[in-house]
């Protein structure tokens, strides 16, 4: 893959993963409500449910494709109930702090949430569909060119949802009374629980 093709995927990319989208809207939430590390750990979640979606593209996997689009409804409904979950839980917080939490079971939770965002987006493997074949001959592919293609997707995503989290580390700074944590864990809740609407609806 020469060095034009490979640039003009990045910025494909980076177009694509900075549109509004419930990806960004959940890392902002995370990283405003509880700092950088857990919404870093929610963006590697999300970039790993993006790298899939590139790996199944790359293979051509077309019937795949449609499988998975028929069974979405399922992975949709599933995943939408563990976000709008995870935001009631996040909405009925009365944490007076911003501490940031570093437990196994958070980090995995993180993960999969991150994950989940990234996965059940079916604009997501279409789009990848749609516009590799304009950069890459998927009938003569490498694995120098897979892995090429893979990196330069997973660092750009999780690249444009780190800007979220700065952006979100901004936010923090200005905010520290106890009343206005709690509006940020409403906030954060809520927003965690349109995401999960959003998954279902869309």
């Amino acid at each position: 893959m020469d060095l034009l093709s490979l640039l003009s995927l990045i910025i494909a990319t980076f177009v694509y993963a900075i549109s509004p989208g419930p990806g960004l809207f959940a890392v902002l939430a995370i990283s405003t409500r509880f700092g950088p590390i857990p919404a870093i750990w929610i963006s590697i979640g999300h970039t790993i449910g993006d790298i899939i979606y590139v790996a199944l593209a790359m293979l051509a996997l077309n019937a795949l494709a449609e499988l998975i689009s028929d069974s979405m409804i399922y992975v949709k409904i599933i995943g939408a109930s563990y976000l709008i979950y995870i935001g009631y839980q996040q909405f009925r917080s009365k944490g007076v702090s911003f501490e940031q939490s570093s437990k196994k079971s958070s980090i995995i939770k993180l993960l999969i949430a991150g994950f989940i965002v990234g996965v059940t987006n079916p604009k997501t493997i279409i789009f990848y569909l749609s516009f590799l074949p304009i950069f890459i001959d998927l009938n003569n592919l490498t694995m120098t060119t897979e892995v090429q293609v893979l990196t330069a997707v997973g660092l750009t995503v999780f690249f444009v949802l780190s800007l979220a989290n700065i952006l979100g580390i901004r936010l923090r700074k200005h905010i520290e009374n106890p009343d206005t944590i709690k509006r940020v864990n409403q906030v954060t809740g809520v927003t965690m629980i349109f995401v999960g609407i959003f998954v279902g609806l869309y």
